[in-house]
């Protein structure tokens, strides 16, 4: 039998061979798998990991070693926004104006009256330059004062960023501390090392506020992804308040694309529109260069694929390379009954 991934117990998490042990009924069918496994490998793909029901169906690539997550990070901090929203730490409603919350090219009257949830959406209608922006961003970065904060989608470092500067305020601790005492310990990851796996990336020619960096193992993320998974217990207890899982992963904002990427919630990708045959419900943790954590909570699914990023001028691939793994990957299931 496959190692099972105990999803409310301390376990350790192994890479097994691809194939090894009997195939559960209305799961995945070793062919298929396969199939996910040849075009993962034709990709570049550094780590792979599925979780169904709590049992690893596959894993190939380096799954104890920290990759660079990427934006997977704006995830990881809606989490723990959650938690300190519901702690009372932090008020969804408080306006960056009351937050004194401002940067090196003062923000408007109008830009000020943002709130934290504006940020969350990735709506405040604050462009102005970011840490760590990418250069299509940059591009594409609306002109100040064109929305009002809270009336348009935009997908905005400076308000990731703003919003880390916010958090650790209201905590009084780095995101990446925070990270470590009320998510990395309590799940027993077994990668992540703070002072080795995070930093923060100031751009102070551009902006105040720094962007904060994490590097995850496959096997760490998968830890996550099953906590959203789990609604937000583990091992008996809360991690992650249920109703801020349900309120972060819903469709907030449609993106005008389709598949993993055609909705936008709090910080996380939500599938609104459907193109790799995900269920609707579906929900990812998307980085530059092909990293994502995709939550499939109909098929009680995780998935995990990093990229190795480090590598310069290694492979990279897009939204529409990871949407045709996954669709792959779904005509890969075995329905309950077959098999």
């Amino acid at each position: 039998m496959r190692p099972r991934f105990e999803p409310l117990l301390v376990f350790t998490l192994l890479a097994v061979p691809h194939g090894a042990g009997a195939q559960p009924e209305g799961a995945w069918s070793e062919e298929g798998l396969e199939a996910v496994r040849s075009f993962s490998d034709s990709i570049g793909t550094a780590a792979f990991l599925l979780l169904t029901n709590g049992a690893v169906e596959a894993s190939w690539g380096n799954i104890a070693k920290p990759f660079r997550a990427h934006s997977i990070r704006k995830s990881l901090l809606s989490a723990l926004v959650g938690i300190s929203v519901t702690a009372g730490e932090l008020d969804l409603d408080i306006t960056l104006g009351e937050l004194g919350i401002n940067d090196r090219e003062l923000l408007t009257d109008a830009e000020r009256t943002a709130t934290v949830l504006d940020l969350l959406r990735s709506r405040s209608g604050v462009y102005h330059p970011a840490a760590s922006e990418t250069v299509e961003a940059r591009s594409t970065r609306p002109p100040r004062g064109s929305h009002p904060p809270g009336s348009h989608w935009y997908y905005n470092n400076w308000d990731f960023n703003a919003l880390g500067t916010i958090y650790a305020s209201a905590r009084g601790q780095t995101v990446g501390d925070a990270f470590r005492d009320r998510i990395a310990r309590p799940l027993g990851m077994q990668d992540y090392d703070e002072d080795r796996d995070f930093r923060y990336q100031l751009e102070p020619h551009l902006s105040r506020h720094p962007a904060y960096k994490f590097r995850l193992s496959a096997r760490d993320l998968a830890r996550f992804g099953q906590l959203f998974l789990q609604r937000g217990h583990w091992d008996g207890a809360t991690v992650v308040p249920e109703t801020w899982i349900t309120e972060s992963t819903r469709v907030h904002s449609h993106t005008g694309d389709s598949g993993t990427k055609s909705g936008y919630g709090l910080m996380w990708w939500v599938v609104a529109t459907d193109r790799a045959g995900l269920p609707q419900g579906s929900f990812t943790a998307s980085g530059s260069g092909g990293q994502r954590l995709t939550v499939i909570p109909q098929l009680q699914t995780v998935v995990v694929h990093l990229m190795d990023t480090d590598v310069e001028g290694g492979p990279r691939i897009g939204t529409s390379t990871y949407d045709a793994l996954l669709r792959r990957l779904m005509e890969a299931r075995v329905p309950a009954g077959e098999g």
